[in-house]
């Protein structure tokens, strides 16, 4: 299965660290990275046909311009989103932020590890969220 994977991260560090990630648990997907708020913004907008959706959106809380709560909330007011699996990977953990994010039917929060092992695992986490169901939709390869 090939999947389509929107990740929202502004450290390219990360966006590398989840590329191999996704790899070494086998993830056979195509990632599309966008680093700043406002381009991220745009490309939710963009994404008004079912066609265009991706299968999972991975979203960092700490993006410049806009924040990932208001990508967050972007994506569930959009029709052709709202459904859309979500894992929340950030540095940030705060308890009124946990409490947002929860209301926003995220899928996964995940505090961004200190080591490659433990950043490694969440390739595995990922694959389980695909493989459970939620996933919208395959891509052909």
């Amino acid at each position: 299965m090939r999947f389509r994977i929107l990740v929202l991260e502004d450290n390219p560090a990360d966006v590398e660290l989840l590329r191999l990630a996704l790899l070494d648990a086998g993830v056979v997907c195509e990632l599309a990275a966008i680093d700043d708020g406002a381009d991220a913004l745009a490309h939710i907008r963009r994404c008004q046909e079912p066609k265009e959706a991706p299968d999972l959106a991975i979203i960092d809380l700490n993006l410049p311009k806009h924040g990932g709560l208001e990508l967050l909330e972007e994506i569930r007011s959009s029709r052709a989103l709202a459904d859309l699996p979500v894992v929340i990977l950030s540095s940030s953990s705060s308890p009124r932020e946990r409490d947002s994010i929860a209301k926003l039917r995220v899928r996964r929060h995940i505090v961004k590890p200190p080591g490659l092992d433990e950043f490694l695992r969440i390739g595995s986490e990922v694959k389980n969220i695909l493989a459970d169901g939620t996933a919208r939709r395959e891509v052909s390869a």
